[in-house]
């Protein structure tokens, strides 16, 4: 919890004090931002809440190119920053009585929630920091797939959902059997030290484990020699080849964070250099 005692004039402010009086504001919010606005909203607004006593920290920026940099950057590491002027860029503190989270984004607030304390910075830089990581979600842990292209497709394994290109998902070669993080028990069908996931040849039987798809529909996993108990691609007993079109598409996840730093904010409860605000997560 961060506590900021600091000595209030009433001359300064519209409330009730007398000469002397400290007000204890308490900034122990969590950091954890979350976002108002969309691609046809004039504004947007990050925000933090919080509850006992109910408080908010709301940062109103304008939906432009700027923004649009800022919320989908090309680049990890994006940094822009803004000038706070009361108009186009705002910073408020509020205080309420009753649930701020019933209140921030609504076009029409909830009627049973007010409130009580009004804070706006007249000055202020905010300074925002764009990353992003990408995920495959293939079972094997990212920072074991940053220095490979297995199959040569020109998409890095940490991004790619099928290293080794042979059309079965890397997820479904059972990188991690036990899911416990640890890829040295990955499943290897042949034995020759190259675990499925890494292998085009996954049974070792000299075919290509992508040209074993005898109805050409991406499923290998379906295609059975007559009377046998296991895939095409993991019998080693039979070596059919197929003219195999069928390509499987990638798909990977990008999570960003946006990090947000206030400095040289003036909010007349509240002067400081630097503040950080919070940092905003979204896929």
């Amino acid at each position: 919890m961060r506590s900021l005692l600091i000595l209030l004039f009433c001359c300064n402010f519209l409330l009730s004090c007398d000469d002397g009086d400290v007000l204890n504001v308490e900034l122990d919010f969590d950091k954890n931002l979350t976002l108002c606005g969309d691609s046809n909203t004039p504004n947007y607004i990050l925000y933090d809440t919080k509850n006992d006593p109910s408080e908010s920290l709301t940062l109103l920026f304008p939906n432009n190119t700027q923004a649009q940099t800022i919320l989908n950057p090309e680049n990890s590491g994006n940094m822009e920053t803004m000038t706070i002027n009361k108009s186009s860029v705002r910073f408020i503190y509020r205080t309420y009585n009753g649930d701020p989270n019933d209140y921030i984004c609504e076009d029409i607030p909830d009627a049973n929630v007010s409130v009580n304390e009004n804070f706006e910075a007249e000055i202020g830089t905010a300074n925002f920091i764009s990353t992003f990581e990408d995920d495959d979600n293939d079972g094997v842990p990212t920072a074991l797939e940053f220095d490979g292209d297995t199959d040569g497709d020109g998409i890095p394994n940490y991004k790619d959902s099928d290293d080794d290109g042979d059309n079965v998902p890397t997820l479904n070669e059972k990188p991690d059997p036990n899911d416990d993080g640890d890829i040295s028990d990955a499943q290897d069908t042949d034995g020759d030290g190259i675990p499925d996931y890494l292998d085009n040849d996954d049974d070792g039987d000299g075919t290509p484990t992508r040209l074993e798809d005898e109805n050409n529909n991406g499923n290998l996993f379906d295609d059975l020699a007559t009377g046998a108990a296991v895939a095409r691609f993991l019998d080693d007993t039979v070596s059919d080849t197929y003219a195999v079109t069928f390509v499987r598409p990638n798909a990977f996840r990008r999570t960003f964070r946006i990090n947000v730093t206030l400095e040289d904010i003036d909010l007349t409860i509240l002067a400081t250099d630097r503040f950080e605000l919070g940092t905003y997560e979204y896929f």
